[in-house]
């Protein structure tokens, strides 16, 4: 008796899903375990550093649906280091690329980094965490973002972002305006696509009719397989309003790819 068309499809599913997981399993013991323990060394290290007041871990998820557009998820948490304040932000997004590619020589084939002009649109859902309450929603976020880029020379890229928050606090509506530019060059580092950065961000509030904040930050991301990156940064914040305050602060982000 012959075997069924229908059977040996699924065979051969199988067949390629099982190896495609053992060739990630092999990826992950051969560079994300060890990258991961050295910037977790490192994060832990600079955590302890003076100026140091508060840690940003996060995770993001990215998953391409066509050449022009992308869905962004992404968790991310704040804790103050000396105190209990804690926060979590929950929040979806939708990429759009209104121009093909750049004619980059970009290392790292990137959906984003490989655009001269793309937007963002999505919700965020912000809410503070206390072992008391324990957790309360304290903001939902719509937004609304455009991003350009151009070369700079020494393989630099300049990139620009303009974003609206759309913000509900309590009972309250507002509108902040944030603008951005960052510089960033890629490397190869030992078969590693490397790509350091730094940026510069102001914050305009409708609630102060003011420049309320900026926000300077100095990182680099590393591509550790096709589908994993990790990214690590220092961050310096600055608010004139409601009251003049600075916090400094270390970020780890995870990055999955697909």
């Amino acid at each position: 008796m012959s075997s069924r068309p229908g059977r040996n499809v699924l065979d051969l599913v199988s067949l390629k899903l099982s190896q495609g997981f053992d060739d990630a399993m092999r990826d992950a013991r051969r560079t994300l375990i060890p990258w991961t323990l050295v910037v977790g060394l490192l994060f832990g290290g600079a955590a302890r550093a003076e100026g140091i007041s508060e840690v940003w871990p996060e995770l993001n998820y990215f998953y391409q649906v066509n050449p022009q557009a992308r869905v962004f998820l992404d968790a991310a948490h704040a804790k103050g280091k000396e105190s209990d304040e804690r926060s979590l932000n929950l929040a979806a997004y939708l990429d759009l690329s209104f121009k093909p590619r750049l004619i980059s020589k970009l290392r790292a084939e990137d959906w984003q980094r490989s655009r001269s002009f793309w937007a963002r649109i999505g919700y965020d859902r912000i809410f503070d965490v206390t072992e008391e309450s324990g957790r309360e929603v304290a903001e939902n976020r719509g937004i609304v973002a455009v991003h350009g880029k151009a070369p700079l020379p020494a393989d630099v890229w300049l990139e620009a972002r303009a974003r609206v928050d759309f913000r509900w606090i309590g009972d309250e509506y507002s509108t902040r305006y944030r603008a951005r530019l960052e510089a960033q060059r890629e490397f190869k580092v030992r078969g590693y696509t490397v790509a350091p950065y730094v940026n510069y961000e102001w914050f305009y509030d409708t609630r102060y009719d003011a420049w309320a904040r900026t926000l300077a930050t100095l990182g680099a991301e590393v591509k550790l397989s096709e589908h994993f990156r990790l990214e690590m940064y220092v961050a310096n914040q600055e608010d004139e309003h409601p009251q003049e305050d600075s916090l400094g602060a270390l970020g780890l982000v995870a990055k999955w790819y697909y």
